[in-house]
């Protein structure tokens, strides 16, 4: 497994010796948690945002007209609704009422964006519109690990049968600083071998711009050392080219999993 600290942008990445090429230009989605240790018997939130950059400004909150969903694992697996209380604050629709570590989820609603001399058009394929330039077919997952007091519970470490998902074997909110998270990347529920990054708040105001990167290996296994704390990011992405290439060209998966680092 290759591990190595990089403060360049993520442009300057590619797999040379994989069929998917990493797309660097598409807004990344994660989740943000007002607090990664929420508190026991009071209502979570969690804040959706599509930026370039980590954190993002408020002004980047995911749109609730793009989103499909968002709820919360218990640690015991069990699903709690959320619902879009304002402009991408998704509060649990009941309070957290057992102490264990919690999994929030996003799922936005998939699109076409095809571009057009006249700029770009979300939701259209390129047979959709007058001379298309270029056309891409997006899917996103966002998950967000914290604990309501003590850590405890296996909902983290489940898979959610997403398209792209980021597994943590480890539970992040028992993390400390110069501690190592070992993930599972899966694409269709199968092992990917690809890079993941990673970036903590603070590390830069640079867009793209990550802390660490390591590339998982052919069981889709990687490691990331907790190189400083507080609130961070991991992001996976890969694309391909769209199967009918009359209606689009590529079509692009990406995860992320936001945590926080004692």
């Amino acid at each position: 497994m290759n591990r190595t600290i990089i403060t360049s942008f993520i442009f300057f990445l590619f797999i040379s010796t994989s069929l998917f090429a990493t797309p660097v230009l598409a807004h990344d989605l994660w989740i943000a948690i007002d607090s990664c240790k929420a508190g026991e018997k009071k209502a979570a939130e969690a804040t959706v945002f599509s930026s370039h950059h980590f954190p993002a400004a408020t002004s980047e909150v995911m749109p609730p007209e793009r989103m499909d969903r968002c709820f919360f694992l218990c640690p015991d697996g069990r699903q709690i609704a959320a619902v879009n209380s304002s402009k991408g604050i998704y509060r649990s629709n009941s309070p957290l009422k057992k102490t264990g570590t919690y999994v929030a989820v996003a799922l936005p609603l998939n699109t076409f964006f095809t571009k057009t001399p006249d700029g770009y058009q979300r939701g259209k394929r390129r047979n959709d519109v007058n001379n298309p330039i270029t056309c891409s077919y997006s899917q996103k997952f966002a998950k967000a690990v914290f604990s309501v007091g003590k850590p405890s519970g296996t909902a983290y470490s489940k898979p959610l049968g997403h398209a792209m998902e980021i597994i943590p074997l480890k539970d992040p909110s028992s993390l400390k600083t110069g501690g190592v998270l070992p993930v599972k990347v899966l694409l269709e529920g199968k092992p990917l071998r690809t890079f993941v990054y990673g970036t903590y708040a603070g590390f830069s105001e640079n867009s793209d711009t990550f802390a660490y990167t390591t590339r998982a290996d052919k069981e889709g296994l990687a490691e990331i050392k907790m190189v400083h704390n507080g609130k961070w990011v991991l992001i996976a992405k890969v694309e391909e080219n769209y199967p009918d290439p009359a209606e689009c060209d590529k079509q692009r998966w990406a995860a992320s999993l936001t945590f926080e680092v004692k």
